[in-house]
């Protein structure tokens, strides 16, 4: 696309306003041929300015597109244009738009007239700011129409922007990145809160281009407080991580990156309370009676753990935990069952084939889903067998999901270790035998028990569960010919 294609670029607000500027006053005159024709609008006439703008923004804060209160009539419009907050997100890309860009509250800009407009709207509010690079194509803008592009509104609002997200496209060369950020970002980012830099597919060396940003932020932005980085390579993050603006952050997310971290990647964010990882976390320390402290740390979520590196973390404060999949600990030992305590651990997600996701404990826990992905039903009764076996220190939770092809005679033998699970949900993958129904069951009358179980002895053992509440059951198959559930 050439650059007068992109200046020509649809853009929602051009579709929605005129330049000119509407007198909000004006349009709350009494006029007797509107009030004669449609009566009903004389009350919305009647609420006052400041009303209206409260109510936008908190429309806007529910992400839903500003151009809809915009054509539902004039005196909206005059109003919405003149509520800073509602022109607070900006989108800037001279390259082609896709829709998934536009959805939301955000303003999407391909033109320096629409990113005047936009701003001057937004006035003197923060704003949270998008830059987006690529994709490269035959006829994409030169690197000198985006750095225009971007320089129009960064040289006069980057001490107000308080997200920064920079969006890196496909094909987009390392040379055109950095001729496309050129001379964009001068000043400071004080205000800065959230940074998010997300790359459609990994990039080698991709901390080079956008140094000159990450120093900015390092150097003016003690406000930050979170960071999402997606398709960034191990040596990107290490980079990072030996910056000042690590330790600011209260909340981190990677995503897409495969390769091993060590622990102590994020020792040194004593702020942090939010950690996702969808890679491995390792520890590679020859001291192993170090552990890596992540005391204020409350919600964790990892890819890739062995119970060796969990038990080198120090997770006093830790509330929920998800695992998508354990790690043998081989050569090593693993951890003895049940010896690693988590404190204040009390919701759990653990996708796992190993029993020695046995080694937690958790005292406090109250929720557990646990997922074993394996086709053999040997494999999933020995972790039900290892994870619920009655053993001091097991987890004892009062809300239990399982999703196994386990047998069922482990699993009423696990579930006969948790006598105050209120609710219960199980993908059993296979169909439940006759068995694990009568188990399930409460004595009832003899009656009763012939209609569901045909003739025989009343039954008269107490529930297996008494104090469920809520079971579900995904069944993939009607259980037996015998068993009515009338």
């Amino acid at each position: 696309m050439s650059s007068t294609n992109a200046a020509s670029a649809p853009n929602e607000d051009n579709q929605i306003a005129e330049n000119e500027e509407i007198d909000v006053e004006t349009l709350q005159k009494p006029n007797a041929n509107l009030v004669r024709a449609r009566p009903k609008l004389r009350a919305i006439e009647r609420v006052p300015v400041e009303i209206w703008s409260m109510v936008f923004e908190q429309y806007v804060l529910l992400d839903c597109r500003v151009a809809n209160l915009l054509l539902v009539c004039r005196l909206w419009r005059g109003i919405g244009e003149q509520t800073p907050r509602l022109w607070r997100r900006m989108l800037l890309s001279a390259d082609a738009i896709p829709p998934s860009l536009r959805a939301g509250s955000v303003h999407a800009c391909g033109e320096i007239e629409t990113v005047e407009r936009i701003r001057k709207r937004a006035g003197a509010s923060l704003l949270e700011l998008t830059l987006v690079l690529g994709p490269n194509e035959e006829q994409s803008p030169s690197p000198l129409v985006r750095a225009t592009l971007f320089q129009s509104v960064t040289h006069h609002v980057l001490p107000r922007v308080t997200f920064l997200c920079i969006i890196v496209n496909p094909k987009m060369s390392l040379d055109l990145m950095q001729e496309s950020l050129q001379g964009v970002f001068s000043g400071t980012l004080e205000a800065l809160e959230s940074l998010m830099i997300a790359s459609a597919h990994p990039i080698g060396n991709l901390y080079g281009p956008l140094d000159p940003v990450i120093q900015m932020i390092n150097a003016s932005s003690l406000r930050l407080r979170s960071i999402y980085l997606e398709n960034v390579n191990r040596d990107f993050i290490t980079k990072v991580s030996a910056l000042d603006l690590w330790t600011r952050a209260c909340r981190i997310t990677i995503r897409n990156e495969f390769d091993a971290l060590d622990a102590t990647t994020f020792e040194r964010c004593t702020r942090l309370e939010f950690l996702s990882f969808s890679g491995e976390l390792a520890y590679a320390d020859t001291n192993h009676s170090r552990k890596v402290d992540y005391t204020n740390l409350k919600w964790f979520k990892v890819g890739l753990i062995s119970m060796g590196t969990l038990n080198k973390l120090k997770l006093n404060n830790l509330h929920s935990l998800v695992i998508d999949c354990i790690q043998t600990d081989y050569p090593n030992p693993s951890p003895a069952p049940h010896s690693i305590v988590i404190p204040e651990l009390k919701v759990l997600h653990l996708a796992t084939v190993s029993p020695t996701a046995a080694a937690m404990a958790a005292p406090k826990i109250e929720t557990v889903c646990l997922n074993i992905p394996t086709l053999k039903s040997t494999d999933a009764d020995s972790v039900i067998r290892e994870l619920l076996s009655g053993a001091e220190g097991m987890l004892k939770p009062k809300h239990l999901t399982i999703t196994a092809p386990v047998h069922d005679k482990h699993l009423l033998n696990a579930l006969r270790h948790l006598p105050d699970l209120i609710s219960l949900q199980l993908d059993h993958q296979v169909p439940f035998s006759k068995m694990f129904f009568r188990e399930m069951t409460p004595a009832v009358s003899l009656s009763r028990s012939r209609a569901l179980f045909g003739r025989g002895k009343k039954t008269t053992k107490p529930p297996l569960l008494p104090k469920l509440r809520a079971l579900v059951l995904d069944l993939h198959k009607i259980p037996t010919d015998n068993l009515q559930l009338d």
